[in-house]
């Protein structure tokens, strides 16, 4: 999507960038992103959002800040 986004989670701020375009009926199960210089997929998992093929807690915590603000900004449901 072009612009550099910023969130700050747990005291760390973490920039991420929309690399895959938003289909037109905004029902998105998987996104690509750039997180903090690195290529991540997030995925929804039911409510919540994780990187796929991540099982770190404390990063699938930072997938799902990342994913519950793009779904507020974009309107992604």
């Amino acid at each position: 999507m072009g612009q550099l986004l910023r969130l700050n989670f747990e005291n760390v701020d973490n920039t991420f960038k929309l690399l895959s375009a938003l289909p037109n009926d905004r029902r998105v199960d998987e996104l690509e992103l750039l997180v903090n210089g690195e290529m991540k997929v997030l995925q929804r998992d039911g409510e919540k959002w994780k990187f796929k093929d991540n099982e770190n807690f404390d990063s699938n915590r930072l997938a799902d800040a990342i994913g519950k603000a793009i779904t507020l900004r974009f309107r992604i449901i």
